[in-house]
């Protein structure tokens, strides 16, 4: 799968805590649930939309890397 299709293909989120742990319910046709919420309110976008919901409701984007953390100094070592 080339780059363009692999963006193309939509994600399936937690419209409650948008996660992407979407699970499929044993024995019931059709029917997915967040692994995380237990809500079974799922939404279907691009991830670039998925995305801007994310940023919107925590402040950063999924995918973004932590700051690294300055480490802590010995108070006579400042």
């Amino acid at each position: 799968m080339d780059r363009e299709s692999y963006d193309d293909e939509p994600v399936y989120y937690c419209k409650r805590c948008l996660s992407l742990k979407i699970c499929q319910m044993p024995m019931v046709e059709n029917q997915s649930y967040c692994e995380d919420c237990g809500t079974v309110d799922i939404g279907e976008a691009s991830f670039e939309e998925w995305d801007e919901m994310y940023v919107e409701k925590y402040g950063h984007h999924f995918c973004a890397k932590e700051e690294k953390k300055e480490e802590r100094k010995w108070p006579y070592w400042c």
